[in-house]
């Protein structure tokens, strides 16, 4: 057993191995997260919700493990973070690539750039310091995902009337 758990942090930690893609493997992970989601069938947010808690649980625990033998607070090869975020962010999104790929986008640029409480809950330690920036950044990307898709008919609506359409 001693064996087989490091092999299992280093496997949930790294997405089986995709962080060790050479390019933005944070993006690969989040890339693997919106492509599992299209293949999923739709279902009700509950069920989403319970899924990336458990997940979120299972990520802060192997990946604390893992940063803790090599050595390293939140190492780049640990992904399962950008995986859960993302996965997050789609929770409020329709089931198509047009909502899926808007997710994606704004979750990326919050993960990459971390305004305010994200870059504040990357400074918390362990798994959980590992996890919660992605967490939240997963969460403000399902909100402006959402946000944007109720706000575009109304925008469209008042330029198509500025148009004459």
């Amino acid at each position: 057993m001693s064996k087989v758990l490091p092999v299992l942090d280093r496997m949930v930690s790294t997405l089986f191995g995709v962080g060790y893609f050479p390019w933005a493997p944070g993006t690969m992970g989040s890339m693997v997260a919106l492509i599992v989601w299209i293949l999923l069938p739709p279902s009700p947010m509950l069920v989403g919700a319970v899924a990336v808690t458990v997940a979120s649980v299972i990520g802060a625990v192997f990946s604390e493990r893992f940063s803790a033998r090599l050595g390293v607070r939140d190492p780049g090869i640990v992904v399962v973070d950008e995986f859960v975020g993302q996965f997050i962010s789609l929770l409020w999104a329709e089931h198509d690539i047009i909502h899926g790929l808007t997710a994606f986008l704004f979750f990326r640029i919050l993960d990459i750039f971390k305004p305010g409480p994200i870059r504040w809950a990357e400074r918390l330690t362990g798994g959980i310091g590992i996890m919660a920036d992605d967490i939240l950044a997963g969460l403000l990307a399902g909100v402006l995902t959402s946000g944007f898709f109720r706000v575009l008919p109304a925008l469209h609506l008042s330029l198509s009337r500025i148009g004459g359409d």
